[in-house]
């Protein structure tokens, strides 16, 4: 059986009407959608990946409206944006792990990520 997330949208409290129900794999695919995608100038690297998978979606919008309507309840609900950032850093730290070998920088940092994660998906995960 498919792990679903529960969306809640931010500042709202849970109810049955507002709150949105999204497979994992649907927000595995948008990160490695923007793992493929060239970044935008950005500050922080991770903020060029997310601002350029904004845009593709905005440019797709009308194309998958299924999609469309997914990743703006993602981005949009509490946590929602976190989890899918640190779904996006820890798949391009194992792709530059996977190009560029591992350092104990690297690897840490990548446990922190993971903690990250696994924290906001339990929160997430629909019970």
């Amino acid at each position: 059986m498919e792990i679903e997330i529960e969306l809640i949208p931010i500042s709202e409290i849970k109810k049955e009407e507002n709150t949105f129900l999204i497979p994992l794999s649907k927000v595995e695919h948008f990160a490695h959608l923007a793992t493929t995608l060239t970044p935008l100038d950005a500050f922080r690297e991770i903020d060029g990946y997310t601002s350029a998978l904004w845009e593709y979606m905005q440019d797709h919008k009308y194309q998958d409206k299924e999609s469309f309507t997914s990743y703006d309840k993602l981005i949009h609900a509490n946590m929602g944006n976190s989890f899918l950032t640190s779904l996006i850093q820890l798949l391009l730290i194992e792709k530059d792990m996977r190009n560029n070998g591992i350092s104990q920088e690297i690897f840490n940092r990548y446990q922190i990520l993971l903690g990250e994660y696994q924290s906001i998906l339990e929160q997430l995960k629909k019970k």
